[in-house]
């Protein structure tokens, strides 16, 4: 045993001094999130804090190099003057274009 404490206690150790990196890989054109990693890879990517990384929240995109959350999106039906043709009394039924119908077209409205 004491050979082995003296052999422990001469072994000289390398600087384990190193910095972990927190990625996420990002498509360049969309800015979809593809992966969170601190691995290296071929790619356009950013980095983030560990709290960030640890959210590994999808939902978000990259603009510009910066993490951004996308503005919520409302979409609400309404008549119009193309779109979806329904019965004039019951939207849950589709008709064709030779019925009396009542057009319906989702509108957006973002936040």
């Amino acid at each position: 045993m004491d050979e082995f404490l003296k052999a422990w206690n001469e072994i000289k150790w390398p600087n384990a001094n190193f910095v972990i990196e927190y990625r996420i890989y990002y498509d360049s054109v969309t800015g979809v999130i593809l992966d969170y990693t601190n691995e290296i890879y071929e790619g356009t990517y950013i980095l983030v804090d560990r709290e960030t990384f640890a959210n590994h929240r999808f939902d978000l995109k990259v603009k510009k190099g910066v993490l951004v959350t996308p503005k919520a999106s409302v979409g609400k039906l309404r008549p119009d003057k193309e779109g979806q043709a329904c019965h004039p009394a019951d939207i849950t039924i589709i008709v064709g274009m030779t019925e009396p119908a009542t057009l319906w077209k989702i509108h957006t409205y973002d936040d």
